[in-house]
């Protein structure tokens, strides 16, 4: 989970915070379970998961590499990946791919300087960060082949207008791929019923948090911007041995945040019941087609 705005609690630093206070340190847990990403995993085979933190290191870069063949990305494209962290996206597209512009953006400068340290172009590559809000992204209209928002959208303060931007700056026929957790109507409505205490509870060390986005709000938002849904792939199944490496790196980054890493296992059982869903979504965009309305 990344977060794209800094937000520093009453008892300590925020768990992104923390991981790049660590990483300047030099702690050894935090320079290798978060190397280049800090997002959830995902197993092709999650009973075969060891809970070691090698294992989830293979798994956070097995999840990016579904997002980015989800925005089918080719060589010769530009790129723009909205919330980059720690830039370990960028840094698998320059492995994998030739004759590409690769962009990033964060709002947060911390993340920002990590970044450039992480992702450095190969021959022939283009590799560039850059602060920026997602809301208004600093890009011209029609300017790239693939926009990637890797588990950062639910800390967006508006996701319809984060999908029009990035209808915005695609060219005809160009794909946004983004990960999200995904609640059910259900656990929409529960939330609902809740009045917003439950993303009370977790702001303070995870950022703003929205869960209100359900697939079918998904479809239609993007629908009607002009972004047709082309990728729908629930991965939560493979997803599930991410929540016991996550509640241990939990505790041992954010010891002051009394019961945040209990909350692991909650939204752990949450996807087991399948009231909330991870999922890879990849939206084209309608060629000759302009987006409708205004936000």
């Amino acid at each position: 989970m990344k977060t794209i705005a800094r937000n520093r609690s009453q008892v300590g630093l925020t768990y992104f915070e923390r991981v790049l206070e660590r990483r300047r340190a030099a702690d050894p847990v935090a320079l290798t379970a978060f190397g280049r990403h800090v997002h959830f995993g995902f197993w092709e085979e999650p009973a075969r998961a060891d809970g070691s933190i090698a294992d989830f290191v293979r798994a956070a870069d097995a999840l990016t590499l579904r997002i980015i063949r989800a925005g089918n990305v080719r060589s010769g494209h530009r790129v723009l990946d909205v919330g980059c962290g720690l830039g370990g996206t960028l840094a698998l597209l320059n492995e994998s791919f030739d004759q590409v512009e690769l962009l990033g953006l964060n709002i947060d400068p911390s993340q920002i300087e990590q970044a450039r340290y992480i992702a450095c172009a190969r021959p022939g590559n283009l590799v560039d960060f850059s602060i920026g809000d997602a809301m208004r992204l600093p890009y011209a209209d029609e300017s790239f082949d693939t926009v990637l928002a890797v588990e950062c959208s639910f800390h967006f303060p508006n996701r319809e207008r984060f999908l029009r931007e990035a209808y915005r700056v695609l060219r005809p026929g160009g794909r946004l791929a983004l990960s999200d957790f995904v609640p059910t109507w259900l656990m929409r409505t529960a939330l609902w019923m809740l009045g917003g205490s439950i993303e009370r509870i977790i702001e303070p060390s995870f950022g703003p948090f929205d869960l209100s986005y359900t697939l079918g709000v998904y479809r239609r938002t993007a629908r009607r911007i002009g972004l047709q849904p082309v990728v729908i792939d629930d991965i939560t199944r493979g997803l599930l041995p991410t929540f016991p490496v996550w509640r241990k790196l939990i505790r041992y980054l954010l010891p002051d945040h009394y019961g945040m890493a209990e909350l692991f296992t909650a939204f752990g059982w949450l996807h087991r019941l399948r009231l909330m869903r991870y999922m890879v979504l990849a939206f084209e965009k309608t060629a000759h087609e302009k987006a409708s309305g205004t936000t």
